[in-house]
């Protein structure tokens, strides 16, 4: 942060004290010289944020000013985006899903085909975008031509042929993007953890000798390939766009460098032109660290920390998977079998093999590890096995397991909320004539939403989609009982 006891002007290296309000980063003599250095340069650098690094993060972002609730902190282009490494059919150009040609019964079980390299694209407009010039250019020079045709059977079809994408375009980069292919290079990979996986055995055996024999892009060694692979499989986000039908995986920048926390203090979502926008959902202080999740808000903290190894190969010790009670919530808890009064939480939450133990004073109940994983094993098939379209299974779920665990044990929440959302639905009734069972719905809508609410208000608090989508649900409910019922009232 900008010393007080050497301030100097950016401009003139003058005594300095008008410090820029945008990023409080830098001083400058007075207005003149704040105006020149906005317009010459400090527009392109004036951030809310810096990014700092430290031996158990890596790099990371701090907030330098305090930073409002709602406030934008930055809007990412991607380095990089396309398919991911087993997607359905999508166009290379635009990253919409491809669906067969209507009507054109000469070529019934064909996509439209980019003329120069034979991948699928949306039509001829695709064939010259942007993103697809480079991998075109390569794939046209190549004997190589894709076999990937309409399933009618099976729409959902994902092709295995879309992982060569975009590590090819990551690569690509040295050439037409150099500053852009020097930024993804120091990204973290956790490359060695990931060299051990079945997955990279597959990669290397395939994915590998395709871009040097294939391609014949020799310049690229078999180390570099699977460094990129384990970059883009680290620091990758996914889109979903439903409206405009994409679903693919870009890499930020920017994103990149967010610290993850099982309790956020940020929000991000994908605009129309693909930039990621990250949104604070709390206050957040100067000096403070700007964080993200990578992991749902209802799952266990074992089940965090296991997906988070997975996936992103590290250990997260942050504060809710420190406590636990997981801040109030003892979501990972189940309710003691022998004294019927206390919850069972595990010891050190962030230790693998620690004993489970019963809170309840004077109770000596404690178990393994390995006995809790297994009695939770079975609740969670337990839950995946139920018809996701029939709200009664989950009623039931939830009223069988309310006494044995309790209602904020995770697998319960999250049997709540898949009701909610099932409750949820477009009502198949007129509202000036609801049934008794339409407004027991609703009833039960509202009941369900502020039980969550009160679990959501302390593991995603402030502007979170999990809060705002369950705030969303409820005023609804509300708002059509009102409507239903102009004498109903809540306190």
């Amino acid at each position: 942060l900008v010393s007080k006891m050497v301030s100097s002007c950016a401009v003139c290296s003058a005594p300095a004290s008008q410090q820029c309000a945008g990023c409080q980063q830098i001083v400058y003599c007075g207005r003149d010289h704040q105006r020149q250095h906005w317009k010459t340069t400090h527009r392109r650098e004036c951030h809310c944020y810096r990014v700092v690094e430290n031996a158990c993060l890596g790099r990371y972002m701090v907030a330098t000013r305090n930073i409002r609730q709602g406030e934008v902190i930055f809007r990412d282009l991607p380095a990089v985006v396309g398919p991911k490494m087993a997607s359905v059919p999508v166009c290379l150009g635009c990253n919409r899903d491809l669906f067969p040609p209507v009507g054109q019964t000469d070529v019934p079980n064909r996509f439209f085909e980019c003329s120069r390299c034979g991948w699928p694209v949306c039509g001829a407009e695709c064939e010259t975008a942007e993103q697809h010039r480079p991998e075109c250019s390569i794939m046209t020079g190549s004997s190589y031509r894709p076999k990937i045709y309409p399933s009618w059977d099976d729409p959902s079809k994902r092709e295995s042929a879309y992982c060569v994408i975009v590590p090819l375009r990551v690569l690509l980069l040295q050439n037409h993007a150099p500053d852009t292919w020097d930024r993804v290079q120091r990204l973290e990979s956790h490359v060695e953890e990931r060299l051990k996986s079945p997955l990279y055995e597959v990669v290397r055996s395939n994915l590998v000798p395709f871009v040097r024999s294939v391609l014949g892009l020799q310049q690229y060694s078999a180390e570099t390939i699977l460094e990129i692979c384990a970059i883009l499989d680290t620091n990758c986000f996914e889109i979903r766009l439903p409206k405009r039908q994409t679903k693919v995986r870009a890499l930020y920048p920017l994103g990149a460098m967010l610290s993850h926390d099982c309790r956020p203090n940020t929000k991000h979502y994908f605009d129309e032109a693909l930039h990621m926008v990250l949104v604070a959902t709390v206050d957040i202080q100067r000096g403070a660290t700007i964080s993200t999740s990578y992991t749902q808000p209802l799952l266990s903290t074992l089940h965090r920390r296991l997906a988070l190894k997975q996936s992103k190969h590290f250990e997260c010790l942050c504060e809710r998977c420190n406590d636990p009670t997981e801040l109030g919530t003892n979501l990972s808890g189940f309710r003691c079998p022998e004294c019927r009064k206390g919850i069972v939480l595990s010891a050190q939450p962030c230790n693998p093999q620690s004993v489970w133990r019963c809170r309840q004073q004077n109770c000596a109940f404690s178990e393994t590890t390995t006995a809790y994983a297994a009695r939770f094993t079975q609740l969670q098939q337990q839950l995946l096995s139920l018809n996701r379209t029939e709200p009664s299974e989950y009623e039931a779920f939830i009223q069988q397991h309310q006494s044995t665990v309790h209602g904020w044990n995770a697998f319960v929440l999250q049997a709540k909320y898949a009701l909610i959302q099932l409750l949820d639905r477009p009502p198949t009734v007129k509202l000036e004539q609801p049934d008794s069972g339409s407004e027991e719905r609703l009833h039960r809508t509202v009941e369900l939403c502020r039980d969550l609410l009160d679990v959501a208000n302390r593991l995603e608090p402030g502007l979170g989609f999990f809060r705002v989508k369950l705030l969303v649900t409820l005023e609804k409910a509300l708002a059509t009982l009102r409507h239903c019922s102009p004498k109903f009232c809540f306190a």
